[in-house]
């Protein structure tokens, strides 16, 4: 597939276009309300930190922690340009637990990291875990489209590092973005025990934003 280095860089290219207008309108309407004056966030597969690097210009109060197994995409974000108190970034694989304590966090966030799970309840578990009691979940990732659909997507700047060399690179990372479907998505969170409350689509469905709360379970009992 893609080394790391043509990964962060397919991230850092992509950011703006991923994190536009819809999803800080989302952010800002639907989780800034929740948080508490002084948020603990964690961001699970944090990457190049980019998104976290947004947190901290929007939320100067807040405390974040990074988590991420490539040491690339950590470098990467210790020499970003903090304007505020950088993040705490953990090199750590998530599918050996979130290395923190229950209940700290505020906000748990993955973005365009839950697909690459064949078995996405081991991060739902510890984002349950970690979460306080009213904290909120942001995944935000792919979602299944047509083929025709994924591979008119690359066409579009920055397009798709390799590709140029290596034509069957968006037919390998086809299977690997398009494993679940919107409602698939929902399925998996309900199963995990959250609520989703908002969601935004862009890029013709690709990219989906969920945000959800955990479930109360005592109104679920019976």
């Amino acid at each position: 597939m893609l080394n790391e280095e043509a990964l962060c860089k397919l991230m850092v290219d992509t950011h703006g276009a991923r994190f536009d207008g819809r999803i800080w309108d989302a952010f800002d309407e639907v989780v800034v309300p929740e948080l508490d004056e002084y948020p603990v966030i964690a961001d699970l597969g944090s990457g190049p930190g980019l998104f976290l690097f947004d947190l901290c210009q929007r939320l100067p109060e807040s405390t974040l922690v990074g988590i991420e197994s490539s040491q690339t995409m950590l470098d990467f974000a210790a020499n970003l340009s903090w304007t505020g108190a950088p993040p705490k970034l953990v090199q750590a694989d998530v599918r050996d637990g979130i290395p923190d304590r229950d209940g700290r966090f505020d906000l748990v966030s993955m973005n365009f990291f839950l697909h690459q799970f064949d078995d996405p309840h081991g991060p739902l578990r510890e984002a349950q875990r970690t979460l306080k009691g009213g904290g909120l979940l942001w995944v935000y990732d792919w979602a299944r489209r047509p083929l025709e659909d994924y591979l008119n997507f690359w066409t579009v700047d920055p397009g798709l590092p390799g590709a140029d060399v290596d034509p069957g690179l968006p037919y390998r990372l086809f299977p690997v973005h398009n494993r679940f479907t919107r409602e698939d998505w929902h399925y998996v969170l309900g199963q995990a025990g959250f609520v989703p409350r908002h969601e935004v689509q862009r890029a013709s469905g690709q990219h989906l934003l969920i945000v959800a709360s955990k479930a109360n379970k005592a109104a679920g009992a019976s």
